[in-house]
């Protein structure tokens, strides 16, 4: 299984009590899909955004570190785009960086 980081932005200005039943909504249905399982999830906070959205000036930035197959990130897309309150989401693979030795001459 692969390490994924996942950004979604909810449109519009939320209180406290509706970005945390957004974050909670939304890692719920990314656990559905089988064999995905969310590391980490957090608020980003609210942000005016560099152009309109459906409508939206600003809108309220989460990220989320998931786990799961190549198969379920599909699904997992799916379920995003249903959900009328995100208005983006981008899915990207977390990339394990080796260390690499500096040489001082």
């Amino acid at each position: 299984m692969k390490r994924y980081e996942l950004m979604w932005i909810i449109g519009g200005i939320l209180d406290d009590k509706s970005m945390e039943e957004s974050l909670s909504n939304v890692t719920k249905s990314i656990s559905l899909p089988k064999k995905s399982k969310v590391i980490k999830a957090e608020l980003w906070g609210k942000r005016k955004l560099s152009y309109s959205i459906n409508n939206y000036e600003d809108g309220t930035y989460f990220l989320a570190e998931i786990e799961s197959d190549s198969d379920a990130i599909s699904k997992i897309e799916l379920i995003l785009k249903e959900n009328e309150s995100v208005i983006r989401h981008l899915i990207t693979v977390k990339e394990k960086f080796k260390p690499y030795k500096v040489s001082t001459k």
